[in-house]
């Protein structure tokens, strides 16, 4: 790794924020860039800016006064209600942004953190789906990203890494599902949750171990990377009010089919990750275990 320079896009989402602190610890601080959302304050530091990833005349600054040899691209969006409701923007950031990364570092190792969004979760297969299972998704947020994996592929080197739902402390606090729902239950406020929406819940300290294995050895290819047990939200729900002592009535539970005027909802979106656990060697914890 000492002739290789990485560069992190999007270090202030729940996992790239755990993604960029493992390489600034195991290659120092000038073998690794940042870049953060225009409209973060933190990090800030040596090899940190802010700037949006659609903004081709900066990406093409740091790759001259930086030479990175891989980009790990943790950039996007992936809110489903605000991505609905503003499907150009959501379009801009992963879809178009991913499309000016690989432009510019058209010569790297572009790793991709992708999500399982991508399915639909409407007849799941058993086992949950592998890196052969056709995408399908329903939802603005799903498309981009799909959308922006189809670009992905077209690198001479490249790396799609799709997560399941990440389970970890965030950078401000705020972000991720863990932080939302706690923030709520913490004001003693009500919090609905699909009983019927699964997804593979990843440790964040999974997240950040895997990739860098990946990095350092240069794989490529398509990877799933999710937790051992499809957990639904209503069983996140469950899971922080126990752990938090908090009033029970405070969690209510609905099908997906029951929401009013809500985004297209996933289904069971549960990964096989066997490909991934048996290419390094490793396994997956179970970050919500009730």
């Amino acid at each position: 790794m000492n002739s290789r320079k990485i560069l992190i896009t999007g270090i202030t989402s729940i996992h790239g924020w755990p993604i960029f602190r493992i390489f600034r610890e195991k290659m120092g601080v000038s073998k690794v860039f940042g870049i953060r959302s225009p409209k973060m304050k933190i990090p800030d530091g040596e090899n940190i800016i802010a700037s949006c990833i659609t903004d081709r005349q900066s990406l093409e600054k740091v790759k001259q006064t930086f030479s990175p040899t891989d980009i790990i691209h943790c950039a996007g969006v992936c809110d489903l209600d605000v991505c609905e409701e503003r499907p150009h923007w959501a379009r801009e950031l992963n879809t178009v942004g991913t499309k000016v990364v690989t432009d510019v570092f058209s010569d790297c190792h572009i790793t991709y953190l992708s999500s399982d969004l991508v399915f639909s979760g409407n007849n799941p297969p058993r086992g949950g789906y592998d890196e052969n299972a056709e995408v399908n998704p329903v939802s603005v947020a799903g498309k981009t990203i799909a959308d922006a994996e189809k670009i992905i592929s077209t690198c001479k080197s490249y790396c799609i890494v799709r997560l399941g739902l990440p389970i970890g402390a965030s950078i401000t606090g705020d972000k991720g599902a863990i932080d939302f729902i706690e923030s709520r239950f913490k004001k003693s406020l009500p919090v609905t949750l699909f009983t019927d929406e699964f997804r593979s819940c990843i440790d964040c300290e999974d997240i950040r171990e895997t990739v860098y294995k990946l990095i350092l050895n240069k794989f490529q290819g398509v990877f799933n990377l999710g937790g051992p047990a499809a957990v639904s939200l209503h069983n996140i729900g469950e899971w922080i009010l126990n752990k938090g002592g908090y009033d029970l009535s405070l969690l209510k539970g609905i099908l997906r089919c029951e929401e009013v005027n809500g985004p297209p909802r996933i289904g069971n979106v549960s990964l096989n990750s066997s490909k991934i656990c048996d290419l390094l060697g490793i396994s997956l914890s179970a970050p919500i275990v009730l």
